[in-house]
């Protein structure tokens, strides 16, 4: 049980925290085996949902269809973004009153834990209603606003796009390739050197991911 978090009732905690049109999060689902998987996700908040539109051949997409429930962890530490991604060994999850679903301890704004329903299929894209069931403010990212951690989620958004279109087999990612790298780059500049080695593990993933036919 996390022991740093004060239950809050009522949307109007989630649109304070949620006011600036799409934000990112990270969704954790469960797995017919009951194995928490942790993924980064856009979120919408059109009131009185939260909107999600996961790709339809992520594991996010496969655990919704199947489990319903999910908690959405808000935190604007990119790290935690770096690790759902690269690392999921090192997050801990763990569960709040009765949930049916865990968070990830840490560093966290808001957690919001609910259920959702699949409303629409749009290309690559699969569409999800969340009703919110219980909202949880978190101890708070605590850290001031930085350049760096801003790139790095920049740059792994755009990792995240890149990894799902390649599955496609979408062949013409240039756009979205170069502003991956402007990010990255921008990290190298101005990043400590946590956040530079995590640029430079981007870099190698999206290589090996890549190959060198579309480098």
């Amino acid at each position: 049980m996390i022991a740093s978090i004060s239950k809050v009732v009522g949307t109007g905690v989630i649109d304070r925290f949620l006011r600036f049109g799409y934000h990112e999060s990270i969704a954790v689902t469960l797995s017919d085996e009951l194995k928490p998987h942790a993924a980064p996700m856009g979120v919408e908040y059109g009131e009185p949902h939260l909107i999600l539109r996961p790709y339809r051949n992520s594991k996010t997409y496969a655990n919704l269809v199947s489990r319903p429930p999910l908690s959405l962890n808000f935190t604007s530490d990119a790290r935690y973004f770096f690790k759902a991604i690269f690392s999921q060994k090192e997050l801990v999850f763990d569960f709040i009153d009765s949930s049916e679903v865990p968070v990830i301890r840490g560093d966290f704004d808001l957690y919001v834990v609910g259920r959702a329903k699949l409303s629409d299929m749009v290309g690559e894209r699969a569409v999800f209603l969340v009703t919110a069931e219980r909202v949880y403010e978190g101890p708070g990212s605590r850290l001031a606003l930085s350049r760096a951690n801003n790139a790095l989620l920049e740059a792994l958004v755009y990792y995240t796009k890149v990894a799902a279109l390649v599955n496609e087999g979408y062949r013409d990612l240039t756009e979205y390739l170069n502003l991956l790298r402007i990010n990255l780059n921008l990290v190298r500049k101005l990043g400590s050197h946590e956040l530079v080695e995590m640029a430079n593990i981007v870099e190698e993933e999206l290589n090996g991911l890549l190959g060198d036919s579309l480098r």
